[in-house]
């Protein structure tokens, strides 16, 4: 209202003086800066006031802008340019070479070697006059095995007993004098295991045993161990039969040999023994000792 009456007093005002009077005070009207009024604040989505723009810009004043550049992190509302356009737009960064980002390692420094596989030779009913020559072979080819001795055969071996062990060998209990368990009572059982050598592991003879002879070979403090692959040298097949099974199919990594080195004449054994172990040796076998025996 009070505006109203002013602007209604200075038009009459103005109405009343002469036309070059008039002209004069317009423009010092127009030039004044009082009579400028400022931007209306307007509230802003945060609350805060914003000043309100005197005019909208024209097309040509927003291209000459610099955009605001856009975090991916910040956005709310997802992108809806093509892939090639979000590529090609935000490449990424590349690493100098005085980069503080650690490099990736390369595979032959992360990646360990794979271990070799492993095959356990085990020889019984020795000691015995070839069990020497066995070892000869053993400490030739860089191999190791475990000797399932019965006690009957041991009196006399001391030094071969001694080289076993030297050697890197192992020797384990094969009973006093080789009878099938399953047949005796169970104080002839006791009296079997306690009669072979004192070891951490057993081999029933004719690998025959049942729940019993499992039972009383565990309370007797040692672990039953059978094979998995017979080169049947008992059977005195032949020197190349014998040979063959370091080709076999049936040897696997962890598979546990059967051979003697005891119990008659073994000639065939201790010949076809270096190329056995030969062959194993070119499938990636290192022929070793059973490790918990």
């Amino acid at each position: 209202m009070v505006l109203t009456l002013l602007a209604a007093v200075t038009i009459g005002v103005i109405v009343g003086l002469d036309e070059s009077t008039r002209s004069n005070l317009a423009s010092k009207l127009s030039n004044d800066p009082i009579t400028s009024p400022s931007p209306e604040p307007v509230t802003s989505a945060s609350g805060s006031p914003t000043a309100k723009p005197s005019k909208m810009p024209t097309p040509a004043s927003t291209a000459s802008r610099s955009p605001k550049p856009t975090s991916s992190a910040a956005s709310t509302t997802p992108s809806t340019a093509s892939p090639s356009t979000t590529r090609s737009s935000s490449p990424k960064p590349r690493t100098s070479a005085s980069s503080s980002a650690k490099p990736k390692p390369t595979k032959s420094s992360t990646t360990k070697p794979k271990k070799g596989k492993v095959v356990y030779l085990t020889f019984d009913d020795g000691p015995s006059p070839y069990t020497p020559q066995i070892l000869a072979i053993l400490r030739a080819t860089g191999s190791t095995a475990t000797f399932f001795q019965l006690g009957v055969n041991r009196p006399g071996h001391d030094a071969t007993i001694a080289a076993i062990k030297a050697q890197g060998s192992k020797i384990a209990n094969h009973t006093y004098n080789h009878p099938n368990l399953t047949l005796q009572s169970d104080a002839e059982v006791q009296r079997q295991l306690r009669g072979g050598p004192k070891a951490k592991c057993f081999r029933p003879p004719y690998g025959a045993t049942d729940a019993r002879i499992h039972q009383a070979v565990n309370k007797a403090g040692m672990r039953e161990v059978l094979w998995t692959v017979d080169t049947l040298d008992w059977q005195k097949p032949g020197v190349k039969a014998i040979q063959r099974v370091g080709k076999s199919r049936h040897v696997k990594n962890h598979g546990i040999i059967l051979m003697h080195d005891g119990g008659g004449t073994r000639e065939q054994t201790v010949a076809a023994l270096p190329k056995l172990i030969k062959e194993l040796q070119a499938r990636g076998f290192k022929a070793q000792a059973l490790p918990y025996c």
